[in-house]
Formats: C-alpha cells, sequence, structure tokens
C-alpha cells in the first residue's frame, strides 16, 4: 500500500497541484481504522476480491446498506432496492438489473474506483483445454484444473 499511495500522492501533486500528507500506519491499525467510519482517514485504499464470478459478490456483499459500504458512510435504499430484485431473479435478466445496480453506484457513490487487476497468461501451444475465468489469480485455469490437458507429443 505505501507504494500505492505515494503514486497517488505523486500524481495528486503532478495533475492537481494538491499537497498531501501520508499517515502510515501498521496493518493491523489501518484496518481496524478504516472499519470505523468515525477514524477513517479522509482518503484510504481498500480492495476486493470475489469470491465466485458474479456481480452480485461484487455489488450486494460489498454495496448493500449494512455492508463494507458502511465503511464510507455509503446507504442508497434505491439502489438496496434493486440489489434485492437482482439477489432474487434466477433467470438471465438479473444481469441487466446489476448493470443498473452498478450504473447507479458508480454516479452516485463517494468513492473513485481506481483500478481493476487484469491477470495475462502465457501458455504454451501443448497445454490446451485451459478454462479461464475472472476468478483466475494465480494462473490460467486455477478455477478449473481438471480440465487442463497437456500433450506431451507437441513439446520440443
Amino acid at each position: 500500500n505505501r507504494t500505492r499511495n505515494e503514486w497517488i500522492a505523486g500524481k495528486w501533486k503532478a495533475d492537481l497541484g494538491l499537497d498531501v500528507k501520508l499517515n502510515p500506519v501498521e496493518s493491523t491499525t489501518y484496518t481496524a481504522l478504516t472499519k470505523d467510519i468515525n477514524t477513517a482517514p479522509q482518503t484510504f485504499i481498500l480492495g476486493w476480491c470475489a469470491d465466485y464470478p458474479d456481480p452480485q459478490n461484487w455489488l450486494s456483499v460489498y454495496w448493500k446498506t449494512g455492508a463494507f459500504g458502511e465503511r464510507i458512510g455509503y446507504s442508497n435504499p434505491e439502489l438496496d432496492e434493486l440489489l434485492a430484485q437482482a439477489d432474487a431473479t434466477i433467470d438471465e435478466s438479473r444481469m441487466d438489473l446489476y448493470a443498473q445496480a452498478q450504473t447507479m453506484l458508480t454516479d452516485g457513490a463517494p468513492v473513485a474506483f481506481m483500478w481493476n487487476n487484469v491477470n495475462a497468461y502465457l501458455v504454451k501451444p501443448w497445454v490446451t483445454n485451459v478454462t479461464y475465468t475472472p476468478m483466475d489469480s494465480g494462473w490460467s485455469g486455477v478455477q478449473d484444473p481438471l480440465s487442463i490437458t497437456i500433450d506431451a507429443s507437441m513439446k520440443p
């Protein structure tokens, strides 16, 4: 986090002329500070890694009233209602509801969504049937390793 925060402070200085004083603390203290709206720093970085590849795990789990979003005092009953509808929908129309919820969130939440991690993998030609998912974090196919085939006859 130190490197990220120093980079952001440098960009704010260079691009916006803002002088930002960083206040580094030990990681356990940082976590405790960000869990309470009364002690949260004016700006801070938090991340979220999904447990399963579905918008419900990004939107409902994090941003419904009573969830992690309350760390910044965020609560939107209109968003809650839309997410509850999407969570209860079992057909593909739920994806449209989540897309609407995402737009509502990004247009109205007092946060800056800074980045999404993207993984790139090089896979040898003799490794086939790799099933890629948004959840792959360590190596490609990590979510479905039993599908991977290695054709030793193709190896140089």
